[in-house]
């Protein structure tokens, strides 16, 4: 089997660029021919998976966090190679929320990737994707793990300007300063023929399980069931929402009564008051006033 190995060396506040001999090292014990490329700037390991597909590989291999795996998803999907070739993912990013779905996979666990891209066994897994209106501007991606609208979204626009800290401290801090800063509006949230409209702090998708460096939004979610899980919470005095926070951070938040969770294949959220959107981590867009959501059943590969 061909593998390509694309590695983000920023990732993880540069965790990734350091281990980039014990990956290597990890990769030729285990006799897995590959070829490793590095991505220099936001978006690359989009383009470094797509010149790799059309260059024959069979299986990408995503070194970092969430943000460089959506990346490479992107690629995979761009390239029309569906569920043909392979993901791999080596998790060495801030928060690595992803492989927190996975049984058995731990982020920073080198090892363990390995071993796995040795076994190459694989699973079917579905996939988001969006399409965001603002303003004139139509921008449509996809996204493995989570998508955020509103207050969660600005978490993780809060969190790019922390670079003196690694891990869930970083989130952590963001949630505060967010929450002192953002201002919800009204929000119209629309879904398999439901709808609710009404002040919201956020509506947060979920395809995995932990979202925001160790926040267990969509505690239920299943990687494989043809299906979005959908987190909406409303608007609440700051005192109210920081008790809420340790809820999330347990997952155990799906009870209380400003907060609403669903599954659907379609969703579809607009705002008067545009909204900050952001993908497995990554902000794409500050200003949204629409954002259309589906499900794309079993489009990856996935090496577990």
């Amino acid at each position: 089997m061909t593998t390509t190995v694309i590695l983000n060396p920023a990732a993880g506040r540069g965790l990734a660029g350091r281990r980039r001999n014990a990956i290597e090292a990890a990769l030729r014990d285990h006799a897995i021919e590959y070829e490793i490329v590095t991505t220099h700037a936001r978006g690359g390991a989009t383009e470094l998976a797509i010149q790799a597909i059309q260059r024959g590989t069979e299986r990408v291999v995503a070194v970092g966090g969430d943000g460089t795996i959506n990346e490479v998803v992107n690629g995979i999907i761009d390239s029309r190679t569906g569920n043909k070739v392979a993901l791999g993912i080596i998790p060495l990013g801030t928060g690595s929320d992803f492989v927190k779905s996975l049984p058995g996979v731990h982020p920073r666990d080198i090892a363990g990737a390995v071993q796995r891209l040795a076994n190459n066994h694989t699973q079917a897994i579905d996939v988001g994707r969006i399409r965001v209106t603002a303003g004139r501007l139509t921008l449509q991606r996809c996204f493995i793990n989570g998508l955020g609208m509103g207050l969660d979204a600005a978490v993780a626009v809060e969190s790019l300007k922390i670079k003196w800290l690694r891990g869930f401290a970083v989130y952590l801090i963001s949630v505060f300063k967010a929450l002192a800063t953002y201002r919800p509006g009204p929000m119209t949230v629309r879904f398999d023929g439901q709808r609710v409209s009404r002040q919201l702090f956020f509506a947060s998708v979920g395809n995995g399980r932990c979202q925001g460096g160790g926040f267990w939004m969509t505690p239920d979610a299943k990687l494989d069931d043809g299906l979005l899980d959908l987190c909406i919470v409303d608007t609440m005095p700051i005192s109210r929402a920081l008790r809420k926070i340790p809820l999330l951070m347990r997952g155990v938040h799906t009870n209380e009564p400003e907060v609403t969770m669903a599954r659907a294949r379609r969703i579809e959220v607009t705002c008067p008051t545009p909204i900050p959107v952001a993908t497995d981590g990554e902000v794409i867009a500050t200003a949204a006033q629409r954002v259309e959501v589906e499900v794309l059943p079993r489009a990856v590969q996935l090496v577990v």
